[in-house]
């Protein structure tokens, strides 16, 4: 018996589905939750307070070594919309301000003090064969949530004595024999009592 299979024709009225709601929904959720956390994130930040260190130990320097405590401030990055943008350097009894984004006062004023601290230093041979005299001192930094991550990376350039603190661009034909580079650096958080 040959069956004959009619095809027949069903119109259904789901055949075409309409995806545009369903994207305008999703994106109006991924608004939802992008702005939400922005919100969140900027609350969070101002709630965490940190709890006081248990484990923390204190550092013992090697004998013959000195060390020096930088504390940093502020930012180089625009604020508010009617102040330029500070940062404070501390040094010993020694403060810096520098007011402005080309404003590199406070990292020349610390560059003088290095150079002073680098020059009473007892040095040894740098162990990774460069041809540097390395200072026996000790480089603190501290800093807390206050302070730009920018304004670290940049005393740690005046550090090492890799910057022309004229422009804060890498000095152009840099001899690792003249170089006096501080390259043993701690880094802690400030203490509440040396906000300036």
């Amino acid at each position: 018996m040959a069956h004959n299979i009619r095809k027949r024709n069903m119109n259904h009225a789901d055949a075409e589905i309409d995806l545009v709601p369903m994207i305008d929904c999703i994106f109006l959720l991924l608004l939802f939750f992008m702005l939400c956390g922005r919100i969140t994130v900027d609350q969070r930040t101002e709630q965490i307070t940190v709890p006081p260190t248990k484990t923390a130990a204190k550092f013992k320097d090697p004998n013959g070594w000195t060390r020096e405590i930088v504390n940093l401030f502020g930012a180089t990055q625009h604020g508010a919309a009617d102040q330029p943008p500070r940062n404070s350097i501390r040094i010993g009894t020694h403060t810096f301000n520098a007011s402005g984004v080309n404003d590199y006062s406070g990292y020349k004023g610390l560059r003088q003090i290095l150079d002073a601290v680098y020059d009473k230093a007892e040095k040894y041979d740098d162990p990774k064969k460069t041809g540097m005299r390395l200072p026996k001192v000790i480089i603190e930094i501290r800093a807390d949530g206050d302070t730009e991550y920018r304004v670290v990376q940049e005393v740690q350039q005046v550090l090492t004595d890799t910057l022309d603190l004229e422009n804060m661009q890498p000095k152009k034909g840099l001899d690792p024999k003249t170089a006096r580079a501080f390259v043993n650096i701690d880094f802690t958080t400030r203490r509440p009592e040396d906000k300036m």
